[in-house]
């Protein structure tokens, strides 16, 4: 959620403040068409649909004040399990509202019912990755308000007793890190390769790293390129063998995640390939852990590293919107009163240059740090085709249990691939 104090209401504002300054009174005219403006913006209702029930107290107290501020009154609608279903069912009966949310990877599908935000004034104030995964045809389309981080979390007391003293930043640095760890005793990595979803967060890591991922995918759909293309492709694997060959090697392919956020929590490796999601996980199992994250190396050239980020949430206006003006309005307001509503009231990272989430905790604090040093990508896995995320699986586990090489496993990731855009008709 976001929102904006509009140049409307800051010019409500100052008109305020020159009232009260001995200025030469109203003219009797000025003062019905004032009443006339706030009684019109008593009359628009702005429907909203996002979140989960979670967010209802944060979601009272700031339509209680846009109300306050601005006399627009804003319905909000937190819907159930089945988000999508329902809003298909509005769009179709008509009766859509006017802003509901997406994550990046339903504009492939809902795109066409987005309202092009592009001249908006928040969009020079939004991280660039987390609005490229709003983007599509060169037209902004969301306004992104919760981030994730997707690198490295590290054990900081771990590197400590290592004698580490900074976090790699290529991956030759990543494979002296490890090699470091190990000879203090420290098992460097422990990866969770039996969920699939952390198979698709490593793989996707070379897509993220291509210089136009959107375009490089619309190619691997025509057919004119492969998965083997991939620029970082080699370096991709000499990545997932670090996390092999330091870590649990053909063992991680039955080890759950349960099972590594309990023996990371205990100190048991220094290293998991994660994000700024598995915080909470890991300080319920023990408080005390000391942890940072850090980008994931793909090069030898520090200055390409990057910090993976994900946006989680788009707010859209709905093209079909009586109120577009009032739309734009609300979620400009939403953008300038983040750090209240969205970091400190729902406790998640907005990308925004107004913001400040360090409060909400250490791996949050370093992904801030990639921000402000303009050290962010945007987290390319979402431009796959549907179905594709889970396929990656069985073509990496069966690398690192030693039953396909690089090669195979390229194939077979080509070959899913292939299959998936020929069932999805991209």
């Amino acid at each position: 959620m976001k929102k904006i104090f509009s140049v409307l209401l800051a010019a409500v504002l100052a008109a305020g403040a020159l009232a009260g300054c001995g200025g030469a009174p109203s003219s009797s005219a000025a003062q019905p068409a004032a009443a006339s403006a706030a009684a019109q913006a008593e009359d628009v209702v702005l429907t909203v649909y996002a979140g989960t029930f979670p967010m209802k107290e944060t979601v009272d107290q700031l339509t209680a004040d846009y109300k306050a501020q601005t006399g627009v009154t804003v319905e909000w609608e937190i819907p159930g399990d089945e988000p999508y279903t329902l809003l298909k069912t509005r769009f179709a009966a008509n009766d859509a509202p006017d802003i509901f949310e997406i994550s990046s990877s339903d504009f492939t599908s809902w795109g066409v019912r987005c309202l092009d935000l592009s001249g908006e004034p928040w969009i020079g104030h939004v991280d660039a990755a987390a609005l490229a995964g709003g983007t599509r045809d060169g037209k902004i389309l969301g306004l992104p308000t919760a981030d994730v981080g997707n690198g490295i979390v590290y054990n900081k007391e771990l590197f400590a007793k290592a004698g580490i003293e900074k976090v790699p930043e290529t991956l030759s640095e990543l494979e002296e890190t490890c090699k470091t760890l190990q000879a203090a005793g420290i098992q460097p990595f422990g990866e969770a390769f039996k969920e699939w979803g952390f198979l698709m967060h490593i793989f996707s890591a070379p897509l993220s790293y291509e210089q136009d991922p959107e375009a490089f995918c619309a190619e691997l759909n025509a057919g004119t390129k492969t998965l083997g293309d991939l620029a970082y492709i080699d370096n991709f694997f000499r990545l997932y063998d670090l996390t092999l060959d330091y870590g649990k090697g053909a063992e991680s392919v039955g080890y759950s995640a349960s099972d590594q956020i309990v023996d990371f929590a205990a100190g048991k490796m220094a290293m998991i390939k994660q994000g700024t999601w598995y915080g909470d996980a890991l300080w319920t199992v023990n408080p005390d852990l000391k942890i940072g994250l850090f980008a994931v190396p793909l090069t030898d050239n520090a200055a390409d590293t990057k910090l993976m980020t994900s946006t989680a949430s788009y707010y859209c206006i709905a093209n079909t919107t009586g109120h577009e003006k009032e739309a734009k309005a609300f979620l400009n307001w939403l953008y300038e009163n983040a750090q209240k509503y969205i970091v400190e009231g729902l406790k998640v990272a907005s990308p925004y240059d107004n913001v400040d989430f360090t409060d909400l905790g250490s791996l949050y604090e370093d992904m801030q740090t990639y921000y402000d040093k303009g050290k962010t990508v945007s987290f390319s896995g979402e431009n796959l085709p549907a179905g594709f995320l889970t396929d990656i699986a069985t073509p990496l586990q069966s690398y690192a249990a030693g039953m396909l090489d690089q090669q195979g496993a390229v194939d077979a990731l080509q070959a899913a691939y292939e299959n998936r855009v020929a069932a999805t008709g991209n």
